[in-house]
């Protein structure tokens, strides 16, 4: 199994980008359109997710914590994704990137 751990840099805030990544992992979980579907989410607090995703039909468990200025994923990935580790990060960023936008 590989790890893949990215942090996202953010000005929101820690209330603000907790609220919109609950809200967008919502909108996420409606539109079956996208390559990264979330199948499992366990808030801790309201800081701190464990989550299950698919990606290119491989299962990925992973944890997230969100900061005051950053966001960071942790990702392991089973030994089939970890070929595609670089499609992988650059769509997880994409999508991150994108729920942190106001």
């Amino acid at each position: 199994m590989a790890k893949l751990t990215k942090t996202f840099q953010h000005s929101l805030g820690k209330e603000e980008a907790a609220r919109l990544i609950r809200e967008r992992i919502s909108l996420e979980k409606v539109n079956k359109a996208n390559l990264v579907t979330v199948t499992r989410e366990n808030w801790s607090d309201p800081y701190n997710l464990d989550f299950s995703m698919t990606i290119f039909n491989y299962r990925i468990d992973g944890a997230l914590k969100i900061e005051e200025t950053s966001m960071t994923v942790e990702l392991d990935l089973p030994l089939g994704a970890s070929l595609f580790k670089g499609m992988i990060d650059s769509q997880l960023t994409q999508q991150i990137e994108g729920m942190l936008k106001k």
